[in-house]
């Protein structure tokens, strides 16, 4: 998905460059917005990783298989 989000940014870059007006800045305004919209995500996976380990003591999905408390 990362991947898509990156050449949908280089198209936007592209298509700004050769625009009639590229004085106005949308591609690169909304390449930004993506960016941080991808760091942010990755930002709130770290956490939830962090978060189970703290709770769990391991990130290994085998010993994960349940809810309640141990």
């Amino acid at each position: 998905i990362e991947i898509m989000l990156n050449a949908a940014n280089l198209n936007f870059i592209a298509f700004w460059r050769y625009s009639e007006n590229p004085a106005i800045m949308h591609g690169p305004l909304f390449v930004l917005f993506a960016i941080a919209v991808a760091a942010a995500e990755v930002a709130v996976g770290l956490a939830l990783v962090i978060a189970v380990y703290r709770h769990f003591k391991t990130v290994d999905l085998e010993n994960l298989d349940t809810l309640k408390e141990q």
